[in-house]
């Protein structure tokens, strides 16, 4: 990276989202499901994000961060913590952490933002006394979790 692409990168801030952060967070899950591609499905969760977030803000097992370029939004992350996974059903605990919904704004990716979105989420899990956490990860964001040194657990396969 040459020195004037240093002195142009942003200083990101990062935190947790409240309620009034929520039209913010509705503009980047809408820009994540078109990053991803249309599906037949791609309707309905784009009319179900609304009160997907609404009902997320309120939740005590949801945490949303930000990463905001001053006021600019870079990226968000959503943090979850579920009551059992059937991964985990013959542990001691049957609690994990679900990374999901991680997007950075292309703008702002391979400048660490995404690392530090992840680290926001591991920080949260594992203050709530979280042991293990799981995503699912795009073809392309692979090789960032691997980076970040999430295994491949198991393989999923989907049907449509």
């Amino acid at each position: 990276m040459t020195s004037l692409q240093k002195a142009k990168q942003a200083v990101i801030s990062y935190r947790k989202a409240i309620p009034s952060d929520h039209p913010t967070l509705l503009e980047l899950m809408r820009e994540l499901v078109a990053e991803l591609g249309a599906s037949a499905s791609t309707p309905e969760i784009l009319d179900r994000l609304d009160g997907d977030i609404v009902t997320a803000l309120k939740s005590q097992r949801c945490q949303f961060f930000l990463a905001l370029d001053g006021e600019q939004p870079a990226g968000l992350s959503r943090a979850d913590i579920l009551d059992s996974d059937p991964i985990f059903r013959l542990r001691k605990s049957t609690l994990c952490g679900y990374v999901d919904q991680m997007y950075v704004r292309d703008e702002f990716r391979h400048q660490g933002v995404g690392q530090q979105l992840l680290g926001h989420c591991e920080d949260w899990f594992r203050s709530e006394g979280i042991e293990y956490s799981l995503l699912h990860a795009s073809v392309a964001a692979v090789g960032f979790y691997a980076r970040a040194n999430y295994k491949p657990n198991r393989e999923m396969f989907k049907r449509l």
